[in-house]
């Protein structure tokens, strides 16, 4: 069992498991270890357990000390993980979703693909409905096989006519129609037995949960109507409105270029349009403050305050500081080399390596200034683009990485968020050739890994998946040598 003497255990930036007692106790015993000279301190990523986290340290214990390292862990509790994956199970299942998904994949090819009508901006020629898998995975498979060419649909646009045609299609849809009615009958009663008299014999619905947002489900409740209407003759045209808007997003984000391909970008937009209460990005939001939270000006209250305040106290000339960071950890590093600035003298410099970070372009462009003082060695360590893209993060529903998830969906309203850790994003080529891009892939593009790699020591990485850069030995022994004060 990990001791008290090698973490911090915060929850909302405050002292939690841990406190400021237990905080001195810790650098007590870093005095009095044989590796008293240089201090690792490692922030893990956003979607991690308390437990995940002590599971991950006692990995990386070896490794640092190994390096003549003394381990510093800050727990911070930011387990989204769990509930982001059963909800997204849940919509999964979900017979709206999946029929949304299939249509829109549909009407998509029907303006993207070169071969049909509606790239010369004419009436929408979706291939045929039948040939089309009901399955989200063979949908993935299916839309793969049809990806659209980037060079042709450059300044696609959904026209108006196109947007009446896929919101009538919609409309006419049988099984959304189906479904609305059994979403919008789960909050809202039958009408009385006078109102079915006069309209005649009421269609049964079954009424179906949804995590689909609330506001979405008040309009079809508004729409299935009082006691006066007739449910089984209703026409429900929220969800045919909304898929419209859906599809027109999605023929946008192809034609500036900010697509994530056509299912994982149908995906993306279904689940933003019609179920954000459900998908995460509030609490992204919220994990993301925690990191700055930690800051707060009471130290007897906030880890990462009290924490400078020892470490001020502890560094001399000649004594080291090295930060790692995975994914939201380089998030939480940015903020700590940021508050250190104001209380470490001039000269104690940082050592900095990042782990998939899913920190936007735009946060460290901000954190540059600070970085160039303070950070005497850089690395980072990040997935190839079609790795990136290569495994299911949700299986069934998202065939991408958590940080195309974070690009796409977390970061809302910014739809295609540059993140820092993506190599989709290091092209400086249009769209991606803003002035704070460029700066930041300046920074790092000479010390960045980008897996899967193979070479001298410090050099490597065997990861294949966004969460493995910590357990991936080849990562570990690079981050090793780092450590060490190799290449």
């Amino acid at each position: 069992m990990l001791s008290k003497n090698h973490y911090l255990d915060l929850a909302d930036g405050k002292f939690k498991g841990t406190d400021a007692d237990d905080l001195a106790g810790l650098f007590e015993a870093v005095g009095r270890s044989p590796r008293s000279e240089h201090l690792v301190v490692h922030f893990h990523g956003g979607l991690v357990s308390r437990a995940q986290g002590e599971r991950a340290a006692d990995g990386l214990m070896p490794y640092y000390e190994n390096a003549g390292a003394y381990p510093v862990f800050f727990f911070w509790r930011s387990d989204l993980r769990t509930t982001f994956a059963s909800n997204i199970d849940q919509i999964a299942q979900e017979p709206i979703f999946k029929r949304l998904v299939k249509r829109l994949v549909q009407l998509a090819l029907g303006k993207l693909l070169p071969t049909l009508g509606g790239r010369a901006g004419g009436v929408l020629d979706p291939p045929a409905e039948d040939s089309m898998p009901d399955d989200l995975e063979g949908l993935a498979a299916y839309a793969a096989r049809r990806e659209p060419d980037r060079t042709r649909v450059q300044g696609a646009a959904l026209t108006n006519q196109q947007f009446d045609q896929a919101q009538n299609e919609l409309e006419l849809d049988e099984v959304i129609q189906v479904e609305s009615r059994a979403i919008a009958a789960q909050k809202s009663p039958p009408p009385p037995a006078a109102a079915r008299a006069r309209g005649g014999a009421e269609e049964k619905v079954t009424p179906r949960p949804t995590l689909m947002s609330d506001a979405v489900v008040n309009d079809l409740v508004k729409e299935r109507g009082g006691a006066g209407q007739r449910a089984g003759l209703l026409t429900f045209v929220t969800l045919a409105v909304k898929g419209a808007v859906i599809l027109k997003r999605i023929i946008d984000r192809f034609g500036s270029g900010r697509d994530h391909t056509l299912y994982t970008t149908v995906v993306e937009e279904v689940l933003r349009e019609l179920y954000v209460d459900s998908v995460g990005g509030l609490s992204w939001a919220l994990m993301k403050q925690d990191t700055k939270d930690a800051f707060g000006g009471d130290a007897r209250l906030h880890g990462g305050t009290a924490f400078l305040k020892y470490l001020a106290a502890w560094w001399r000339q000649g004594r080291r500081i090295s930060l790692v960071g995975h994914s939201t950890g380089a998030i939480y590093i940015g903020h700590f080399i940021e508050y250190a600035d104001a209380v470490l003298p001039a000269e104690a410099k940082f050592e900095v390596a990042f782990l998939a970070p899913a920190c936007s372009f735009e946060f460290m462009a901000g954190k540059l200034p600070v970085f160039r003082r303070r950070v005497s060695r850089f690395r980072m360590f990040a997935l190839k683009d079609e790795l990136e893209r290569g495994y299911w993060e949700v299986p069934l529903v998202y065939p991408a990485s958590l940080l195309y998830l974070v690009s796409g969906l977390f970061e809302d309203p910014t739809v295609d968020m540059p993140i820092v850790g993506m190599e989709r994003y290091h092209s400086a080529a249009a769209p991606y050739n803003a002035a704070e891009i460029t700066a930041v892939v300046d920074y790092v593009k000479d010390h960045t890994i980008w897996a899967l790699a193979s070479g001298a020591a410090g050099l490597s990485s065997a990861a294949a998946q966004h969460g493995g850069f910590d357990e991936d030995v080849a990562t570990l022994e690079s981050l090793r040598a780092f450590l060490e004060g190799g290449r």
